[in-house]
């Protein structure tokens, strides 16, 4: 679920909100003061998925160097 990031401009509050699709109006309101000067703050993300085989071969195994007894080495 996509998590925004916003900033009050009226009392410096950061909050986010989890939102499923893209952030509506009303979820731009400070849950501090109510207040809906508020911007969305741009800020990175952190995806996971699984290796791929070929990309652990090419890095040298699991360890980067075999010593492991992964046989990468």
């Amino acid at each position: 679920m996509p998590t925004y990031d916003l900033a009050c401009d009226a009392c410096d509050a950061r909050f986010e909100v989890f939102r499923q699709g893209f952030l509506r109006d009303e979820d731009r309101a400070c849950t501090e003061c109510g207040s809906i000067a508020v911007r969305q703050l741009f800020t990175g993300f952190i995806t996971s998925r699984p290796a791929r085989a070929d990309a652990v071969a090419a890095a040298g195994g699991c360890c980067g160097g075999g010593g492991c007894g992964c046989a990468a080495g």
